[in-house]
């Protein structure tokens, strides 16, 4: 079994996975979901680009160590007070600095063709890890210019199949046979109706900003625009260190923050530790990660994040 994230990383490391144990089966999760879809695992399971939920940590390791064989791969921080050597995993390769897809084929790629190489370029572009040593020396086999319009298709058309799991299970399929984005059907009409949409969405941005302590913040982003992106283009509009786009659903705020480079807050570490004081939950990367914070707190979570900033 295959479990993966479905974004362009977690889908390009499952490719590779894929390639080869073709046989395998393929599951689309994410960090909420994981512990519910390892329910009835009894065989090998690799995990791809999914990190370790806080609140759901010491069952998830217990569900670890009830099965014959885990494969861990990932490139998310791991919890707080957790290094790589406590996972109960028969195998981890985490490491922050590179991306999932670029660890999975360190670990498979030498049986494979050198072509798949390739794959494992889509996710690392498509997830911001393309300055690595091993995405530099990949490049050399290819045309760099080739290879980012590819990685942009993929990541483009898989943000426009946002919950579309059998699709995205279908480019995995496809991606795991050596097809590139281009050729898959259906992914280049995707990637176009999705770049068209976020253009939309950076004027939706422009002329919806508001700023609050150094905060650009976007507030209830409309259903079928990137929360990622609007708080990614929240701080361009603005030109303030951190943006953030907030979405309501049902009785909590779901925000998604970004950050200037060289901005001093870790997001992760600030969302792990603040999120949960208001009765929330939240991580990420270091320079993007995401929450969500039960609304009747939400004002107050925001006085304290504020007070985090310090321009």
């Amino acid at each position: 079994m295959i479990l993966a994230h479905g974004d362009t990383d977690g889908v390009c490391a499952a490719a590779l996975i894929k390639a080869l144990h073709p046989e395998a089966d393929l599951w689309i999760t994410n960090p909420v979901g994981l512990l519910r879809d390892l329910e009835g695992e009894t065989g090998r399971v690799y995990i791809c680009d999914v990190a370790i939920s806080e609140s759901d940590r010491e069952e998830l390791f217990d569900a670890f160590r009830g099965l014959p064989e885990v494969v861990y791969i990932d490139h998310h921080p791991l919890p707080i007070g957790v290094v790589s050597g406590d996972l109960p995993c028969s195998q981890v390769y985490w490491n922050t600095l590179a991306s999932t897809s670029e660890l999975a084929y360190r670990l498979v790629g030498g049986s494979l063709d050198r072509e798949m190489s390739r794959v494992a370029l889509f996710g690392a572009i498509s997830d911001y890890c393309d300055e690595t040593a091993f995405v530099r020396n990949m490049l050399d086999a290819f045309d760099k210019r080739t290879i980012y319009m590819e990685a942009g298709l993929l990541s483009q058309g898989l943000g426009e199949a946002m919950g579309d799991n059998a699709f995205k299970k279908k480019v995995v399929e496809e991606l795991s046979k050596g097809r590139t984005p281009s050729e898959i059907k259906g992914l280049p009409e995707k990637a176009l109706k999705a770049t068209r949409k976020e253009w939309r969405l950076y004027e939706y941005v422009k002329n919806h900003v508001k700023e609050r302590d150094g905060l650009a913040m976007v507030e209830r982003l409309p259903r079928g625009y990137s929360p990622t992106k609007a708080a990614k283009f929240a701080i361009g509009v603005t030109g303030l260190p951190l943006g953030m786009s907030c979405a309501l659903k049902n009785a909590y705020v779901d925000i998604s923050l970004r950050k200037k480079t060289g901005f001093h807050l870790d997001l992760n570490v600030l969302l792990r530790t603040l999120a949960p004081r208001f009765g929330g939950s939240g991580g990420g990367h270091s320079s993007a990660a995401g929450a969500r914070i039960p609304l009747e707190f939400f004002n107050d979570f925001l006085t304290a994040l504020s007070r985090e900033i310090v321009l």
